[in-house]
């Protein structure tokens, strides 16, 4: 990897940590149910990227749009999405933040299952020291009260299915135009929500006061900006490179949730927090 190339990758890595952080702040002011609003983001996602994807296709033609790869990562986003709302709307934002933030001691196992990627050594000490700042962490959010279980489980299981989507992405994205890979994924996500809003949720809402701010939000900013561009990063990096920028967003989403809805973190806070940090930096420069 050279110099310049590493830098690009750098760039666009931090670029996606701070569009992805701002998805817990946005689900937040969103007063519909969670798969209502996991609908909303891959679906206006899809709508927005379609005339792109549209004219894309024509210079690929015999291209298409719902492939096998696209439709397993769509699955796999639409259930990380609906569940990663229901724990932001369960339990507090620096509390789903930290459960979503083990992607990176998931990834590389479910890598190796599938496209038998491996870590080089300085991404063990950097997963060690994520592992060590999670763990810090887990230890003082374990003494919450028990309203917070509930969304901690579910965002634990949020974050298996992310990380499954990320690996599946870099599988199957490598032969694919990015465009017609990701409104593909977005398509598929839209569908699988849509049919789990229709069954537990009485239907899909679309909400009144900041709700369609929210959502609107949603689509621009963590959707078409974080995970496009990450499906664009995965072509150059292994999985875990792309998500080790979620430990960096429970930081920054920690941090903003505390003028935006009081939620101050404890002094037990800063040191697993530094432990992520010196992890992520690690990660990301000792990459291959």
């Amino acid at each position: 990897m050279t110099t310049g190339s590493k830098a690009h990758i750098v760039v666009v890595w931090i670029v996606i940590a701070v569009l992805a952080s701002s998805a817990a702040i946005l689900t937040r002011y969103c007063g519909i149910p969670a798969a209502s609003i996991g609908f909303w983001r891959v679906f206006g996602a899809a709508v927005i990227l379609m005339p792109f994807c549209l004219r894309a296709r024509l210079t690929l033609p015999g291209t298409r749009l719902l492939t096998k790869g696209a439709i397993l990562a769509g699955v796999f986003l639409g259930l990380h999405f609906a569940t990663w709302c229901w724990s932001i709307q369960h339990t507090t934002i620096a509390n789903a933040s930290l459960f979503i933030g083990v992607q990176p001691l998931i990834a590389p196992f479910i890598a190796h299952f599938l496209t038998r990627d491996r870590l080089n050594r300085w991404e063990y000490v950097a997963v060690a020291l994520a592992t060590a700042g999670m763990v810090w962490l887990f230890g003082g959010q374990m003494l919450l009260s028990r309203k917070d279980l509930a969304g901690t489980g579910v965002a634990l299981l949020s974050a298996v299915l992310c990380a499954t989507y990320f690996v599946l992405g870099r599988r199957y994205r490598a032969s694919q135009h990015i465009l017609l890979f990701s409104v593909g994924v977005y398509v598929t996500a839209a569908a699988v929500q849509a049919l789990g809003a229709c069954v537990f949720e009485g239907g899909i809402r679309i909400g009144a006061g900041y709700t369609p701010l929210a959502l609107l939000g949603l689509i621009l900013l963590p959707t078409v900006g974080g995970h496009t561009l990450a499906m664009y990063l995965l072509r150059h990096v292994k999985p875990q490179v792309v998500v080790f920028s979620v430990p960096s967003q429970f930081v920054l989403t920690t941090v903003a949730a505390v003028p935006l809805f009081g939620e101050a973190p404890s002094l037990w806070f800063y040191p697993g927090a530094a432990l992520i940090v010196s992890g992520v930096v690690l990660g990301i420069a000792k990459a291959e």
